[in-house]
C-alpha cells in the first residue's frame, strides 16, 4: 500500500470543518498544529491595530488513493467565488515506521464497503 503526506493550511476559523470534511473523505487521523503566515503582502491594520490571522495546518499520512478525495473536500472549503482562502497539498512518502499495518488493511477495507 502506498502513502502520502495531505497538508491542509486553513484559517483557524475553518480548522473544525477541514478536520470534518478530511475524516468523511477517508482520514483516519489528524494532527493539527497552529501556525501564523507571513506573506509579502502588507498586514492588514484596523483603527491602528495589525491584524495578523491564525492558521491551523492539518497533517495526515493516508493511502495514496484516498488522498484526491480530501484534497477535493479541501478545495470546496477553501475557495469561495475566487478567493482563495488556504492551500493544501500531497506529498509522497517514500518510508513509513510507527503505522499498525492490520489498522489500516481494517480501514482500507471498510472504506471499500463504504465505496461499494
Amino acid at each position: 500500500m502506498k502513502f502520502v503526506v495531505v497538508v491542509a493550511i486553513t484559517p483557524e476559523e475553518l480548522e473544525e470543518e477541514a478536520v470534518q470534511r478530511a475524516q468523511a473523505e477517508g482520514a483516519a487521523g489528524v494532527t493539527v498544529l497552529a501556525g501564523k503566515g507571513l506573506s509579502a503582502e502588507a498586514r492588514r491594520t484596523f483603527f491602528g491595530l495589525t491584524f495578523e490571522g491564525s492558521q491551523s495546518v492539518l497533517v495526515m499520512v493516508v493511502a495514496r488513493h484516498v488522498a484526491m478525495g480530501i484534497l477535493k473536500g479541501m478545495r470546496e472549503l477553501l475557495v469561495r467565488d475566487g478567493d482563495s482562502r488556504g492551500l493544501a497539498f500531497s506529498l509522497p512518502v517514500e518510508h513509513i515506521a510507527g503505522l499498525d499495518m492490520e489498522q489500516v488493511l481494517a480501514f482500507d477495507k471498510r472504506l471499500q464497503g463504504k465505496e461499494g
